[in-house]
């Protein structure tokens, strides 16, 4: 037993050290939408209404790593590396169960451990690896538990409800399992599952309807999906094979390796010796090869054929990706790893069987390595570009920065701490291409502050085809004004369809050259004649409503000299106008302003939450903790705003480190990571 736990412990040692080795860092175009998914349920909960909420089992672990070890790119990326290390040791598991013998059991678990599409799926973040999880785990619990079918009955259910609050394609597994009871008329294992399922699904189903007053909410709201065009059906088809079989769309790289390859060539071996009777019984076909063949091949088959909308009027499909394929990885890794283990059984003249299998396994697994090196190339050099820059950002500490959209909202909410940097960090919104990059540049440049930083070259994810998306120079109309200083220059990035180098640039005015931030004053020649304070606001918030801020700042701005309640109302929504365009600079000004100039008016709560959210959104969360603590302490008699500045005050908290890390700092006796008390003005 020692030996076995051993293994089991240096298979996974490798897996994980591989995958973390090979890191890929953010670099799916899923993963702004999973992470800004991942902070709302960490700080509110999840939201029933949106369905990647409710399929749990994809986020329940990075809410772990969250909760654990606060928000960072690791506590991210750690739960699929640790996940997909564990497929090595149900493949040792397995193989041992089928007598493989501990050598050849151990070597099955390492050519799993390192099959080039496994490394890929582990060394980056993608919820299908907990597909796979559900997958391997429930064929690792039906082959390990065969001969106590009530309990493997328990086992595979359990799987396959988790399986099923991931992706809907779960059930691409049943009409392998039905087959398999059929066949072996393993009716008590067959009952026993189908009970559990029952149940759990059940209480599951129970549980959403008193919730969301309905009994299916994943199937009501599933990813959307649209109706493929009957003469685009053969290219359809053709994407996954080509994606197992030859490698990515984007760039020249291999996905599969040779995994595949070697399975059909040793199954189509089997095949032939099956049939003739010629060859030596290990290369023929046994009861693993049918299991671990029908898992695979139906599920390909469902995958590739079915329409992924369960609808029939049409056939429908989602963007065929490389990450969709994770649930055959593990059964197309183990059966590669078993028919490869079979050719060592052969008897080769006298040859000890443990040297032939470590001569036959090493050379492939050199092979594995070098593929999966290929494979997570380009992201490798897109993560280790990334944290060259954040390096020089955070030696630099500038006042703003800004780069492709949601490469900057990582920035600001990922890299950046928010305790030791007090940048302002641009979020680009509703632009795409270059050209729309290059125009927002030339219509926001002026209002930037001196020593702003700009990243180009680089953009937020390489996969999925965003290769002309943010500020990439190449593909600009003209050079970049000479106000932008070049700091540093990085890597050349070759995986770009027109290759450029990322660069760092500062912005450098003359004195002559700088503008006032805060110098906009509204025309209000258009309302002479109109003084009726009551006229004036109604009209201001007519517009405000109607989301004309430039239109409602007009009224608002000729209430401000007043000393009415409308005027008072006006100067907190003149500020909140500027709040709701995210123009988080000029609205914290103004919040200011509101504050001095009614110190303990009925909007002064109010005010400094706004203040405290600006102050957050400007990259200063010490402020902004400051000001949330204050506004708990000092305006008890406002439930609705205090309910809200601790909500968001505990949101800062989270982010700032887990339960371990916080339990580490005590333990070392550091000061405890808490919010400085302090009065909601400072």
């Amino acid at each position: 037993m020692r030996l076995h736990v051993l293994a089991a412990a240096a298979l996974f040692a490798i897996a994980f050290g591989v995958r973390w080795w090979l890191r890929q860092g953010l670099v799916l175009g899923d993963d702004p939408q999973e992470f800004a998914a991942l902070l709302h349920i960490l700080s509110n909960g999840p939201l029933l209404a949106d369905q990647l909420h409710l399929r749990f089992g994809g986020w329940v672990f990075n809410h772990l790593g969250f909760w654990l070890l606060g928000v960072s790119e690791t506590s991210f990326l750690l739960p699929t590396a640790l996940v997909t290390s564990t497929f090595s040791i149900m493949a040792y598991a397995i193989l041992v169960r089928w007598e493989y013998g501990r050598l050849r059991a151990f070597l099955g678990g390492l050519l799993v451990a390192l099959a080039p599409f496994e490394v890929v799926l582990g060394s980056l973040r993608a919820n299908d690896s907990y597909l796979e999880l559900a997958i391997a785990a429930g064929f690792t619990g039906l082959v390990l538990l065969e001969r106590r079918p009530v309990w493997q009955g328990i086992a595979v259910a359990v799987c396959l409800w988790f399986g099923f609050y991931v992706k809907l394609w779960v059930v691409y597994v049943l009409p392998a399992l039905g087959l398999y009871y059929l066949v072996g008329r393993r009716w008590r294992a067959a009952a026993s599952m189908t009970v559990t399922s029952l149940i759990l699904h059940g209480i599951t189903c129970v549980y959403w309807y008193t919730r969301v007053h309905t009994f299916f909410p994943f199937i009501s709201f599933h990813a959307a999906n649209y109706p493929v065009p009957p003469a685009d059906l053969p290219e359809l088809f053709l994407k996954y094979l080509r994606l197992i079989f030859v490698g990515s769309f984007e760039f020249p790289t291999t996905l599969w390796g040779w995994a595949p390859h070697v399975l059909v060539v040793l199954v189509g071996v089997k095949l032939l010796g099956t049939i003739s009777g010629r060859l030596p019984e290990p290369l023929r076909l046994d009861r693993g090869d049918r299991l671990l063949g029908t898992l695979w091949l139906s599920f390909f088959l469902f995958l590739e054929f079915f329409p992924n909308g369960f609808q029939l009027d049409a056939y429908y499909s989602v963007p065929r990706i490389f990450r969709y394929l994770a649930p055959l990885s593990f059964p197309v890794a183990l059966h590669a790893a078993k028919c490869v283990l079979d050719v060592t059984r052969v008897p080769m003249g006298g040859l000890p069987g443990g040297a032939v299998a470590v001569g036959l396994v090493a050379p492939l697994l050199a092979l594995y390595v070098s593929q999966a090196v290929q494979a997570n190339g380009p992201s490798r050099l897109y993560h280790e570009t990334l944290h060259a820059i954040l390096e020089d950002v955070r030696t630099i500490d500038p006042p703003a920065l800004i780069g492709e959209s949601v490469l900057a909202s990582y920035f600001r909410d990922l890299y950046l701490d928010p305790n030791e940097q007090q940048t302002r960090v641009y979020i680009v919104s509703d632009e795409h291409s270059a050209a729309e990059y290059e125009r927002y540049l030339t219509a926001q440049q002026p209002t930037m502050p001196d020593g702003t930083l700009l990243i180009t070259g680089l953009g937020s994810f390489i996969h999925y085809g965003a290769h002309i998306d943010g500020f990439r120079l190449a593909w600009f109309t003209a050079p970049l004004s000479p106000q932008w200083k070049l700091v540093k220059e990085y890597a050349l990035l070759s995986y770009l369809p027109r290759p450029e180098r990322a660069r760092l640039w500062r912005l450098e005015r003359t004195p002559a050259e700088r503008s006032t931030v805060f110098d906009g004053k509204e025309d209000l020649t258009s309302l002479r004649g109109i003084d009726d304070p009551v006229v004036l606001f109604r009209s201001g918030m007519e517009r405000y409503d109607a989301n004309d801020h430039a239109a409602a700042r007009q009224y608002f701005r000729k209430l401000l000299p007043t000393t009415t309640p409308e005027g008072e109302n006006a100067a907190f929504f003149y500020a909140a106008t500027f709040y709701r365009q995210g123009d988080w600079a000029r609205a914290r000004h103004e919040f200011k302003r509101l504050l001095r100039r009614d110190r303990h008016g009925r909007w002064e709560p109010a005010a400094y939450w706004h203040l405290a959210t600006c102050e957050k959104n400007l990259g200063r969360a010490r402020r902004a903790r400051r000001l949330l603590a204050g506004i708990v302490r000092r305006f008890p008699n406002d439930p609705s705003t205090t309910t809200m500045a601790a909500r968001d005050l505990t949101r800062l908290e989270r982010r700032r480190g887990g339960v371990l890390v916080d339990w580490w700092r005590s333990w070392r006796g550091l000061t405890p990571r808490t919010a400085a008390p302090a009065s909601a003005g400072s």
